[in-house]
């Protein structure tokens, strides 16, 4: 594959659990413009989407190795400090807590790949009366390697911070042995809530869903597999979905996970049947595979891998880019030719792939949104190696001639 071009390919599903390039083929994709927004953003991790002045356009905190958390306000790209002086913040989670309609943003630091070396710091970020000067922070906790944080709401309407470490406070690498806890807070007291789980090892995602198999769920993706979480009366319920790559720790299990759709079709209250729905998935840890989950009528997920060629994968998302329905899957690898590529569902079980960027962004995290306000789904993506921040526009499908 070259730069100048975006190569179109071709992923059959095989047996086993393997895929395969079998073929080149016409296809009309998305197509998608670049604009760079930031450079020099040292050990690029993620980035979120938050109005954070109330104009009604997405603006962007982005999480790097940089001293100070920043943001970057929506069209200019102006650069503001959100908070100074952080060490090792490796995740934020955005909410509108009291209603003022900017969120406060939960901010997890003092991160460590070695748990016993990590203070795992929980804060609550507030504006003041200018958002683009520094934001005051509260310090709610303190839990070893606090890796993902994400707000999730329950069936009844009550709004969770979710706080996942990587792994359990006293594992050591490679295999962290342990079980690893999943924490809950609600806000005004913050009092940390410890969820029940059957995790194990490495937990890397956590991404709360709504759909008609799990209404309000919360997914994890770690060593334990994909497995889902619900606060229903007054409790924490748990089940496993999908065990992941089938083999041993550190090289088996889940890594990220996202949910998609693959038709129109929709129950009663709007959300994508059952059928209709897949899970997309990075597995192993960091790994080389992407797998799409189809939903059964019995209810459990088939293993369907659709490429074996990603070189440290680190995110994926999920979108419907063309308008027709059914949900794309973006996947960025840190590592090899530092590429973000879109898969896109087609006939007999076949995904085809194409290039979003070849060579310029090491996607470490990446997020959609409408940046532009044309109603069509963009992609923002923060680079590790290559220490960037670029949002990718979508400019709709090619024209077939």
């Amino acid at each position: 594959m070259t730069k100048a071009s975006v190569t179109i390919l071709a992923l059959a599903l095989m047996t086993h659990g393997r895929a395969s390039p079998t073929s080149f083929r016409a296809a009309a994709p998305v197509r998608f413009a670049a604009h760079e927004i930031a450079t020099g953003l040292t050990g690029g991790y993620q980035v979120i989407a938050t109005d954070l002045n109330r104009d009604g356009k997405p603006d962007l905190v982005v999480v790097s190795e940089l001293p100070d958390l920043v943001w970057f306000e929506n069209p200019s790209w102006t650069r503001h400090v959100l908070a100074r002086g952080l060490t090792d913040v490796i995740n934020v989670a955005a909410a509108d807590l009291d209603g003022d309609g900017i969120p406060e943003i939960a901010v997890a630091s003092g991160f460590s790949t070695q748990p016993d070396q990590s203070s795992g710091i929980i804060g609550i970020l507030a504006h003041g009366t200018d958002p683009t000067q520094s934001w005051t922070m509260r310090e709610i906790d303190r839990n070893p390697a606090s890796h993902r944080l994400r707000w999730y709401v329950d069936r009844d309407g009550q709004r969770w911070l979710m706080d996942a470490p990587l792994a359990a406070a006293t594992a050591k690498p490679p295999n962290y042995d342990g079980a690893t806890p999943i924490y809950a807070y609600r806000a005004p007291a913050w009092k940390r809530e410890l969820v029940a789980s059957e995790e194990f090892g490495v937990i890397h995602a956590i991404e709360p869903i709504h759909a008609t198999f799990c209404d309000a769920c919360l997914l994890t993706a770690g060593f334990a597999g994909v497995h889902r979480y619900e606060h229903v009366n007054g409790a924490w319920t748990h089940a496993p979905i999908a065990a992941g790559n089938p083999a041993r720790v550190p090289n088996g299990g889940s890594s990220e996970v996202a949910v998609g759709r693959l038709s129109r079709a929709t129950s009663a209250n709007g959300r994508a049947s059952g059928d209709d729905l897949f899970l997309a998935t990075i597995e192993p840890w960091h790994g080389n595979q992407v797998v799409i989950y189809r939903r059964s009528a019995s209810g459990s997920f088939a293993r369907q891998v659709i490429d074996t060629t990603v070189v440290d994968g680190h995110t994926l998302v999920t979108a419907d880019f063309d308008g027709d329905g059914v949900d794309e899957v973006i996947v960025g690898q840190r590592g090899g030719s530092h590429s973000v590529w879109m898969y896109t569902s087609g006939v007999s079980g076949a995904w085809t792939r194409t290039t979003v960027d070849d060579g310029g962004m090491a996607g470490a995290g990446c997020t959609t949104v409408d940046i532009n306000g044309d109603s069509r789904i963009d992609i923002v993506c923060i680079g590790t190696a290559t220490a960037n921040l670029k949002w990718y526009e979508n400019l709709g499908p090619a024209r077939r001639d």
